[in-house]
């Protein structure tokens, strides 16, 4: 699967509207690209049209040749795309299990696959037992987060979207997804994933996209980058390249 977006624009309309793009951009779906920006840059507003919850826009978006403009919300289950978004909605009346159990319906996952799969996330996202006998009304951020992960983790077939996935976690859960994720690519599955934490970013992120008041500045290899900047890590880079002025050239490779 190949997502691609050509001239794509988007403006919210009122008082001080914010405007996104024009942005030309490819996403692989067999590697971890990271989608990066200062707060109001418009990493959400981007991913929201990538999952067809924003439709107003101009310009074109594909998924592999197919133009997609889905009014349905059919999207994410039509080309088996799995989401976390940075603040997840949950059943509140439902304890995490009883919310899997949901999703395997949905999505008809075989029960032997099923329980293994959620066995190791669990396991990688540090889950306790608050996963089976609390319901969501009881869960901190961090429990949260960990429910919308595995949720998204478990309806990606093909692509995976995840927002922020580092916010709320602890230490032990962060290393965990560090590994889900480099698992999952390495089977040969695509994730986004937008955050501002660079240190993660830096060893899960094959690719790169930095925008900068809705616009694209950098396109390229995380490697790419570094080279440029000898010497320095990506929080190193970036900060030189938001309060210097400094352009970074943009990188197609």
């Amino acid at each position: 699967m190949y997502l691609t977006i050509n001239q794509l624009e988007y403006s919210y309309s009122g008082k001080g509207k914010f405007h996104l793009g024009p942005l030309t951009l490819s996403f692989h779906t067999n590697e971890t690209t990271a989608l990066v920006g200062s707060n109001g840059s418009g990493k959400t507003t981007l991913i929201k049209i990538l999952l067809q919850q924003l439709v107003q826009f101009s310009g074109e978006y594909c998924i592999d040749t197919m133009s997609v403009r889905d009014v349905t919300g059919s999207v994410m289950h039509r080309f088996g795309i799995g989401y976390a978004p940075e603040f997840p909605v949950l059943d509140e009346k439902l304890t995490g299990l009883e919310i899997m159990h949901v999703i395997r319906e949905i999505y008809s996952l075989e029960t032997d696959a099923f329980n293994e799969r959620l066995k190791q996330l669990k396991a990688h996202l540090q889950v306790e037992n608050w996963f089976e006998t609390s319901p969501c009304s009881d869960y901190s951020q961090g429990m949260r987060k960990k429910v919308s992960l595995i949720i998204a983790f478990l309806s990606a077939k093909r692509y995976l979207i995840i927002d922020e996935p580092t916010n709320g976690l602890d230490p032990l859960a962060i290393f965990g997804l560090k590994k889900l994720l480099l698992q999952y690519t390495g089977e040969g599955m695509g994730v986004l994933v937008s955050s501002h934490m660079l240190d993660f970013v830096e060893k899960v992120a094959t690719s790169i996209i930095i925008l900068r008041g809705g616009l694209q500045v950098f396109v390229g290899r995380v490697t790419s980058l570094l080279e440029q900047h000898s010497g320095k890590q990506l929080d190193e880079i970036y900060y030189d390249m938001f309060t210097s002025g400094a352009e970074i050239r943009e990188s197609r490779e």
